[in-house]
Order: structure tokens, then C-alpha cells, then sequence
């Protein structure tokens, strides 16, 4: 048993302390295997989601002038020059941004006592709670409706909880969102991937953002932009 004990030892050393290709590519997948299998599991039974964490791949909850897909400088449908580009803060964001939640019953005073008000930028990390009662003002993650051809889950703020009245479901709940940094909310007709976030039901939730990490998910994105690079 010593030996062996010994054995694992030097290879262990040898995993973590050599400079060779071999032992680089162990050390990898070594992480690999340790947080696919066991620190996401551990973190997803803790969080109680299957999504405790989840990067974010746009810029439709960012509060600054920031370019979208066509290149042009924008924030909430309002178009900028780079000269007129500045750091937004919250009073400057509700000035541009305000009219639309001002017309749907979210004063600002309620919107400053929203999580993240400021909300976040492409290219974080959000931590994700599973164990909530969603409430008007939290940002959820969902998965989009049926029809929509969208990748990925969504992760946009909540502004218009409705009951159910289909088929008179006692208890059910109907969840409007939208992205603090668009326009508009998204409906299946107006998007490229045919998403509708003015009907989402609780079985679509998967979580609510409590936490923001800056820039963590940045590796991630630049890895999958290059991946589509070489597949074009």
C-alpha cells in the first residue's frame, strides 16, 4: 500500500511540476473531468438550478453606449457617434432608457431598488439561484419559447407577471421580460431567432442572477468566435 501511495505521488508530481506536452495535456483534462463532474454538479445541487453559472454572450443588459451586430453605437434604439460615446451612469441611463419602463408601471425609484440595476456586460460570468418566487424587477434565465430558433437560454429582466387564464390553471403565472439595454421587448416577429419574452411560463425559468462577475466569460467567447472561424 506504501508503494502504491508513492507511485501516485510521483505521478501526481509529475502531472503538476513537469514541463512536458504529456503532462500538459493530462493537467487539462484533469480540470476537465474535475469540473464537468464534480464542480458543477456540487455547485448546481448547491444553487438548485442546473445552470449555476452562466456567461453572457450579448449586450442586452448593457447600460452603456456599447456597438451591435452591425457595428453601429447604440443604447436602448437610440443611435451614437464615437465622439458622443461616454460612461453611462444609472441617472444618465434612465434618461434614455427610462420612457419605456415609465410607460409599463416601473417608475425609477423602483428600478434603483431592482438586483444588478446597473445591469452587466457582455462577456461576464452571473451566478444563478434556482430557489426563488419570481417577482417583478428580478432577472431571470429562461429557455425560449418552442418556435424560436435561438442557441441559448435568455437572460433579461422581468417586468410583467400576469395569471395564466388558459384552461383557468389555479397558481399559474405568465413572465414578461426585457433586455435593459433594447428598445423593445422581443416578440417572435421581431428577431432574428424568432424569440417571444412577452409569454414565458415556469417551466422556461431556470434561475435568477444574483451575482455578476466582470469579464470572467471573455475565453469562452473568444474560443467559440474562433471556433467559427475555421468551420465557415
Amino acid at each position: 500500500m506504501t508503494n502504491i501511495f508513492k507511485k501516485i505521488r510521483r505521478v501526481w508530481n509529475w502531472i503538476w511540476n513537469s514541463d512536458s506536452f504529456l503532462s500538459w495535456v493530462i493537467a487539462v483534462a484533469l480540470i476537465f473531468v474535475f469540473v464537468k463532474f464534480i464542480f458543477f454538479p456540487v455547485l448546481s445541487l448547491i444553487m438548485g438550478t442546473g445552470l449555476p453559472l452562466a456567461g453572457v454572450e450579448s449586450s442586452s443588459m448593457d447600460h452603456q453606449i456599447v456597438k451591435d451586430d452591425s457595428g453601429r453605437l447604440g443604447l436602448c434604439g437610440k443611435r451614437y457617434s464615437e465622439e458622443e460615446k461616454q460612461h453611462i451612469d444609472f441617472n444618465e441611463y434612465w434618461e434614455i432608457c427610462g420612457e419605456w419602463y415609465e410607460g409599463n408601471d416601473i417608475g425609477k425609484e423602483n428600478f434603483s431598488k431592482f438586483p444588478l440595476k446597473n445591469g452587466f456586460r457582455k462577456g461576464d460570468i452571473i451566478v444563478v439561484w434556482g430557489r426563488f418566487t419570481p417577482k417583478i424587477g428580478d432577472i431571470i434565465i429562461f429557455k425560449p419559447n418552442p418556435e424560436s430558433t435561438a442557441p441559448r437560454p435568455i437572460i433579461h429582466r422581468i417586468v410583467e407577471i400576469s395569471d395564466l387564464e388558459i384552461n383557468e390553471i389555479d397558481g399559474e403565472k405568465i413572465y414578461e421580460t426585457k433586455g435593459d439595454h433594447n428598445a423593445f421587448q422581443l416578440t417572435s416577429g421581431n428577431n432574428l431567432y424568432r424569440t417571444d419574452e412577452t409569454s414565458i411560463n415556469e417551466e422556461q425559468i431556470i434561475g435568477k442572477a444574483v451575482l455578476r462577475i466582470p469579464l470572467l466569460g471573455w475565453p469562452k467567447i473568444w474560443l467559440v468566435e474562433l471556433l467559427k472561424l475555421f468551420l465557415k
